[in-house]
């Protein structure tokens, strides 16, 4: 085995080491905002409307990839984004409510962790 191909595996060896690493983080990272939003649904204040915690709680999500990782909603909770922003419902074209109005609980959420978030995610840069 050549010099340069001896080098090439341990580049990949080690691209592999970090990619693994800043996933484990990314996890850790989307595992704090999950567990507070779930601290926000189970413990509404201010704008967040109690009767809609329940679908909210049960369909909350997160997902691993490659190079990412997402926390959002599915069923039942497909309608968090009208609760977070407001807005008409529409369906088929025709709208069947409206005028609802934003009780943001994600954003907040996310900005009262936002400072371990990146605590957590410059450790792949400072170890």
């Amino acid at each position: 085995m050549s010099v340069q191909s001896e080098f090439k595996s341990f580049m990949r060896d080690v691209e592999k080491q970090i990619l693994k690493m800043d996933k484990e983080l990314r996890d850790q990272a989307a595992d704090v905002v999950v567990a507070e939003i779930r601290q926000s649904l189970e413990n509404p204040t201010g704008d967040t409307p109690k009767t809609v915690t329940g679908n909210l709680k049960k369909g909350l999500a997160k997902k691993n990839g490659k190079w990412s990782s997402i926390v959002g909603f599915k069923s039942p909770a497909r309608h968090a984004a009208l609760v977070e922003f407001g807005g008409d419902l529409v369906t088929h074209g025709k709208k069947i409510s409206g005028g609802r109005k934003p009780h943001p609980f994600l954003k907040p959420a996310f900005e009262r962790k936002q400072g371990e978030i990146i605590r957590i995610l410059s450790q792949s840069r400072t170890e």
